[in-house]
């Protein structure tokens, strides 16, 4: 019996051996002890705390046959988007260009060095009317935004500015039609190091925002589209352009741009692992949430930074948060 047991331990042992020497090709077993995560709690003054006022926008708008009165609509509301720029003292330093969807046409304003249109021009706002205006409708029938975008930040690399964001908004009643992939085009606006953010918008004729064609006339829904998924992957956000509220619309989206920039924003030295980030204020949890939702702030993975877009959890001039989390030291448990 003894006998039998102690063959047994032999055998499980030779057993484990082999389990042990084939779990790699190298025919030996290693252990890589994990590293601990650093656990970092940092105070921060909330009045240091900056939003980003520099912004380049590119307005990217259909000139099909279709779109004459959706023009008209962008020129005659193009003061209430801008005015929201100086609106509650959140002065933008912004830079403006327009682009077709028609990749043959050169940009309509804005890009050419020494003709920029920018917060300081003087008559700025009838100038881009102007260019709207100078758009037409004889432009091609297959509508592309972005290579004619992409077409012209490689032409006129100096139009996005250093630590800028990008802010590029789609006017068109048609589906995108280009040929290149939605990851691609968002790969390539990303190796734009100057940028510190991209954001979306987009004012579509779609089914699924509410706008019917007439019959035998092309429909289309946002969802799944290649607009659908660029606004998606941009965090952006989109209006219907058939809606009779075009200029309130169009002032919404100059206030969301506004908020996203001017929201005070918090850089963090190392990266967090998300699940560990707590923001306290007076030894109490802030909420975490995207406005709308209740909360207070919310993480930026990009940008590796806390956006807090409502402070009025702290009333006071100088107040202080702290900053809790344990560092993403990037190690796997691997086998």
């Amino acid at each position: 019996m003894i006998r039998n047991a102690a063959l047994a331990k032999v055998l499980g042992l030779t057993g484990l051996l082999v389990a042990l020497t084939s779990c790699n090709d190298e025919g030996y077993l290693y252990y890589q002890k994990p590293v601990p995560s650093k656990h970092v709690e940092v105070p921060h003054k909330l009045k240091q705390l900056q939003g980003n006022s520099v912004v380049d926008i590119i307005w990217v708008i259909d000139n099909s046959g279709s779109m004459g009165a959706h023009q008209q609509n962008v020129i005659a509301n193009t003061a209430l988007f801008m005015s929201q720029f100086v609106r509650s003292g959140n002065i933008l330093d912004w830079k403006m260009g327009l682009l077709s969807t028609d990749k043959a046409d050169a940009p309509f304003v804005g890009f050419q060095p020494g003709q920029e249109l920018t917060s300081t021009t003087p008559n700025n706002v009838s100038i881009f009317q102007s260019a709207v205006g100078r758009l037409g409708i004889d432009g091609s029938y297959e509508e592309e935004g972005f290579d004619p975008l992409l077409q012209a930040l490689r032409r006129y690399p100096g139009f996005v500015r250093p630590n800028s964001t990008l802010a590029l908004i789609f006017v068109t009643d048609a589906k995108e039609q280009g040929n290149q992939s939605v990851q691609s085009v968002v790969s390539e606006l990303s190796n734009l190091k100057a940028t510190r953010d991209t954001v979306s918008y987009g004012i579509f004729w779609t089914r699924d925002l509410g706008c019917i064609r007439n019959p035998g006339e092309d429909d289309w829904n946002l969802q799944g589209s290649r607009y659908g998924d660029f606004i998606k992957a941009t965090a952006g956000k989109t209006w219907a352009l058939c809606s009779s509220d075009f200029g309130k619309n169009l002032a919404e989206l100059g206030k969301d741009l506004v908020s996203r920039l001017t929201s005070p924003r918090l850089f963090l030295d190392s990266r967090p692992r998300v699940s560990t980030l707590r923001v306290l204020y007076r030894g109490k949890d802030v909420r975490a949430g995207l406005p709308g939702t209740g909360g207070y702030w919310y993480f930026d993975q990009e940008l590796n930074a806390i956006i807090f877009h409502d402070l009025s959890f702290a009333p006071g001039d100088d107040e202080e948060v702290e900053i809790v989390y344990d560092e993403d030291n990037g190690v796997d448990a691997r086998h």
